[in-house]
């Protein structure tokens, strides 16, 4: 019982220090920056763009899909060969693309209801040197902290599964690669929440309950081993969506419009995206 109980607890502590630490670090990591112009919030939109789009397509559509096999069986009685699809991980291609495809139109939905956000921002904004050093209006900074919600929301569709790997397997090093990958997502929750002038507690405060979501995957996984691996492979389906509908209708129009036409976009795109894979290839290199 008592080394039941010493299991649980150290699990805790792994998925506590991967997901909530790390999701905490990624945003003081960004609250360290000094007070930014328009011009610099544009330069942060683009790597969390680059950050967030490298994610997409080297962690949560491949998890979504995962990786099976074909099994061939013969029927007993006829003699006759079957053969059929048996999925050891994740949803597949055809379901993380209706995952995707639900995302997408959930962030779109929104985009409905939120109509009056934009006629303060886009559009408004000249290209020029004066524009990128002038103060965020209350209307902008509205804006750019709601652009944090369905972020967050999709962070926590992924951060579920990577619980899971915590709890059922236990281990130090899942913990520390998981807890890596976990800092540039609390840092593209931190952008545009700083952007929009929240206070810093409460920044570190919505990091923080992000992270919590990879604590409520390891308890999953502890109790129960997993989930379903269709389930799951939803899950990072619709995230991927989540954030591909809310980098392209949000994210990337709001670094054009701020950043306007600095030299120093191309190579910030370029360390988010290599930050990214550099982390993503360290981590399968501890899980496996």
């Amino acid at each position: 019982m008592f080394e039941n109980v010493s299991d649980f607890m150290r699990i805790m502590v792994f998925a506590t220090v991967a997901g909530l630490g790390s999701s905490v670090l990624g945003g003081t990591i960004v609250l360290l920056i000094k007070r930014p112009n328009k011009r610099l919030i544009g330069l942060a939109f683009t790597f969390a763009a680059a950050v967030l789009l490298t994610l997409v397509f080297v962690d949560f559509i491949p998890h979504a899909i995962g990786h099976g096999h074909y099994h061939t069986t013969i029927d007993p009685y006829t003699g006759e060969i079957y053969q059929y699809w048996f999925q050891h991980s994740g949803a597949g291609i055809w379901l993380t693309a209706l995952g995707v495809l639900a995302g997408v139109g959930f962030i779109v939905a929104l985009s409905f209801f939120d109509k009056h956000g934009h006629e303060h921002i886009h559009g408004v904004l000249p290209h020029n040197e004066h524009c990128s050093h002038a103060e965020l209006t209350t209307n902008e900074k509205r804006r750019l902290a709601a652009v944090a919600v369905p972020v967050v929301l999709a962070i926590i569709l992924h951060d579920i599964p990577k619980g899971l790997a915590i709890g059922s397997v236990g281990t130090v090093m899942t913990a520390i690669a998981i807890g890596l990958s976990c800092i540039p997502e609390g840092m593209t929750i931190a952008i545009p929440l700083k952007a929009g002038g929240m206070r810093r507690l409460k920044i570190l405060a919505i990091c923080g309950l992000a992270g919590m979501a990879t604590i409520l995957g390891a308890v999953i996984g502890y109790f129960v081993g997993g989930i379903n691996v269709y389930l799951s492979g939803i899950m990072f389906a619709v995230a991927a969506g989540c954030i591909l509908g809310v980098v392209f209708t949000e994210i990337l129009p709001l670094a054009v419009e701020y950043a306007g036409r600095t030299k120093w976009r191309l190579p910030v795109m370029a360390v988010g995206v290599l930050l990214v894979i550099g982390l993503n290839h360290f981590f399968h290199g501890l899980m496996h």
